[in-house]
């Protein structure tokens, strides 16, 4: 992720229902939040502070409980986590990351998802011991069997000083058609109800992702502002949608310079 200009963007609102209705499993956030590069970390205390305020809301509202685990920013520390972590069969997960991610240029465009940087990203810095597959952070959630997982990268998905391999990785990336909507729900029934396994990040391969200290990113205040919108509708929605629209509406802000990325139980957009 890098630094943006400040810009204004939507004020979120979100209705919370005083109605529970207990027996919906919880509602579990894990947080990982870069607090250690000086350029995005304000931004990145933004990006953490909307996912708080939006996912807690969200579990009153469907009757789920909540739990939160705001982890070390350590790759070892979050590696032991995952690895013990348990949580029940009617839980729904979300692993929430904001901070830098790279990626290598023998990667390729073929597989999508950055590596999360839990080390100071400097120029010439050597990235072994730093980096955490954001697929492999998927599979290690899905392995638990909650009802319903997100996996979100709030982070940059580009070589590490190489704007020549990043050049090819976007233009060898092809836009993905929309994939179509399935599980479609009304509301908050979109976490009560769906099962099933979401991953996506702020760029594709190649691509950067902006900040800024006091907004937070493009993709969390797109993603959250959707989200909202769509729980607050009585028309139907599914994750395909949500999604779609924060693509659709970062690549509006950065005229097309950021190309968010998203699968929804392996249907890829």
């Amino acid at each position: 992720m890098k630094p943006a200009p400040i810009l204004s963007f939507f004020v979120l609102v979100y209705c919370i229902s005083p109605l529970l209705v207990f027996g919906q499993g919880n509602l579990i956030l894990i947080s990982s939040i870069d607090n250690i590069n000086s350029d995005i970390r304000q931004g990145c205390e933004k990006d953490y502070s909307m996912a708080l305020q939006n996912f807690r809301a969200i579990a009153a509202d469907a009757g789920m409980g909540f739990q939160e685990y705001l982890l070390p920013f350590n790759y070892a520390k979050v590696e032991q986590f995952m690895e013990y972590f348990e949580c029940g069969p009617d839980d729904a997960i979300v692993f929430f990351y904001a901070g830098h991610g790279i990626r290598y240029e023998e990667d390729g465009s073929e597989w999508p998802w950055p590596y999360l940087y839990y080390c100071n990203r400097q120029s010439g810095n050597d990235p072994l011991g730093c980096e955490f597959d954001m697929d492999e952070i998927q599979e290690m959630i899905s392995g638990k069997n909650p009802r319903m997982s997100l996996t979100i990268s709030v982070s940059c998905n580009d070589v590490v000083d190489n704007s020549a391999a990043n050049n090819t990785l976007a233009e060898e990336t092809v836009t993905r058609p929309n994939p179509p909507e399935s599980n479609t729900y009304i509301g908050i029934d979109l976490f009560k109800t769906f099962r099933g396994h979401v991953i996506a990040s702020a760029a594709s391969p190649g691509k950067f992702a902006e900040t800024s200290p006091s907004d937070g990113s493009d993709f969390a205040r797109s993603l959250f502002y959707m989200l909202s919108e769509d729980l607050n509708n009585h028309a139907p929605t599914s994750w395909e949608r949500i999604f779609r629209k924060t693509k659709e509406q970062v690549m509006q802000i950065s005229n097309g310079q950021q190309c968010p990325q998203y699968c929804v139980n392996g249907h890829c957009g």
